[in-house]
């Protein structure tokens, strides 16, 4: 049994068709099937009807096309007297079928997809939602299908010079975005979003991480003119997922000196960025440059493209910091924007040191806090709200430990290996 589907009007003089075979005429059409039992063969004709699938089986072929052909005949006709249905049943589908004709869909078809709608709507305002769609969401911006701006985001991005690892995050988190948005992203809403992250079997941490790519993706929809201007995207009205927070688990000073000491020439920075700059490890890899830094004037400014707030944010540094960051300051380029979980294991082995997730921000924000005693300013250098530094940081360390963090220095300037502290 071929296949291959052959749609034809079936006449006695073709013997040699081709199974499935589809009878044809208008809106209506009828399958022929061949079966084959043991050396038995018999045709079965199937057509949808009023009350679902009807099947008829034949022993000759003949008698099946001619069935099918009648059957089609009656159904594009609206004969359905002989198909069982009332005076009333008969003109309604005729009326139907009327109606349907310039559309060139088949009446199962639409009736399938308005119960879907009345489903979605929980009433029948069809024609409102309709009305409102073409109001709100199509208002003369140009088509672009989500899929295609997927396309042109990420090749935004990769001429940007982003680092691989978000570069992969973009292709990792947007493939199934597109996939299960066959449709002009201006027509992608709120809920739609919500309800595909929720689809999703996993933690809010990483809902979040979905939402915040996908709100990358549609904040450079805005800005290329493929959504409203001056309006708030779908995805910022969408709140993030709130995450339980747990006990926050930070290093000590000894830990952390033992780490930079360990710490490999190249990765080196990336620790002490994050231990006494409270940089974000997002913020490294989206390709933090070293021209970011002034270390004439001690501060350093993350660009609101690779602020996970969207915010540009300037650091004023640590003496400590700007000491272990000295014998760099004449690099270009993005400070480390590879992946560092290879360096980072060889460092914790070598150091002794076990990791601690988000640890070296973690005590950033801590000693930072103690040494300052301003929650305001250790949000802005975090990117943080001042509320969210005294929830997690306040009263976490002593003030001699604090002193003992920020003391943590090269024993000599441009030496990573060995270092002092007070």
């Amino acid at each position: 049994m071929q296949d291959e589907e052959m749609i034809r009007n079936v006449t006695p003089a073709d013997r040699a068709p081709s199974f499935p075979l589809t009878v044809k005429k208008g809106h209506a059409s009828v399958k022929i099937y061949e079966v084959r039992n043991r050396e038995r063969t018999n045709y079965t004709v199937s057509y949808v009807g009023v009350k679902g699938r009807i099947r008829k089986t034949f022993a000759d072929f003949e008698n099946a096309e001619r069935e099918a052909n009648a059957i089609a005949e009656k159904l594009a006709d609206g004969d359905m007297q002989a198909l069982k249905l009332t005076g009333r049943e008969k003109q309604i589908y005729v009326e139907a079928e009327r109606a349907l004709k310039d559309t060139g869909m088949q009446l199962d078809a639409v009736a399938r997809d308005f119960a879907r709608a009345f489903k979605i709507l929980g009433h029948d305002g069809i024609i409102e939602a309709v009305r409102y769609f073409k109001k709100k969401v199509e208002t003369g911006l140009p088509p672009m299908r989500v899929a295609d701006a997927v396309a042109r985001y990420s090749e935004a991005k990769g001429a940007e010079g982003l680092s691989e690892i978000y570069m992969g995050d973009i292709r990792k988190l947007l493939r199934p975005f597109a996939a299960a948005f066959n449709c002009n992203i201006a027509t992608v809403q709120t809920d739609d979003i919500r309800a595909y992250l929720n689809h999703m079997n996993v933690g809010h941490v990483t809902r979040n991480n979905h939402r915040r790519v996908i709100g990358g993706l549609f904040s450079f929809a805005r800005d290329q003119g493929w959504l409203p201007p001056n309006q708030k995207t779908a995805v910022e009205r969408l709140k993030a997922y709130k995450v339980k927070q747990g006990e926050i688990e930070i290093f000590t000073p000894i830990e952390v000196a033992k780490l930079l000491a360990h710490a490999d020439e190249d990765f080196l920075p990336w620790v002490a960025l994050i231990a006494f700059g409270g940089i974000r490890n997002e913020e490294l890899h989206k390709g933090l440059m070293w021209e970011a830094i002034n270390f004439h004037q001690g501060y350093l400014i993350v660009p609101a493209g690779i602020a996970k707030t969207g915010r540009k944010r300037k650091i004023e540094l640590p003496e400590n910091l700007l000491e272990w960051l000295a014998p760099y300051r004449n690099r270009r380029g993005a400070i480390f924007a590879r992946d560092y979980r290879k360096p980072k294991a060889l460092m914790c082995k070598a150091a002794g040191v076990t990791w601690k997730v988000n640890g070296l921000r973690h005590s950033f924000g801590s000693y930072r806090l103690e040494a300052v005693k301003n929650e305001g300013q250790v949000a802005l250098e975090m990117g943080n709200s001042a509320g969210i530094v005294k929830r997690h940081y306040a009263d976490v360390v002593t003030a001699a430990a604090a002193r003992e963090y920020w003391s943590i220095t090269p024993i000599a300037r441009g030496s990573s290996k060995v270092v002092q502290m007070a």
